[in-house]
């Protein structure tokens, strides 16, 4: 998983590159996402890609390509 500096350090996940915190920090961000965006998982999964600000002010608004691939890949393999 990939956790930005700030994010890894609100997690408090001391070393990103250890297997263990960067996995146990991603899921509990993912799982934060998912619960800051009421269970809506193309929402949480373009703030993980994307970011949450941007999202959280624009919502599915935000219309980056990148973004739109990546969540419509994540939702069509629930």
């Amino acid at each position: 998983m990939q956790l930005m500096p700030t994010t890894a350090q609100r997690l408090r996940v001391r070393d990103r590159c250890s297997i263990d915190q960067n996995v146990s920090g991603g899921v509990r961000y993912l799982a934060w996402l998912i619960q800051k965006f009421h269970g809506d998982l193309r929402l949480a999964s373009a703030a993980y890609y994307a970011g949450e600000d941007i999202v959280s002010r624009r919502g599915l608004a935000y219309r980056n390509p990148d973004v739109v691939a990546y969540v419509f890949k994540v939702v069509d393999n629930r």
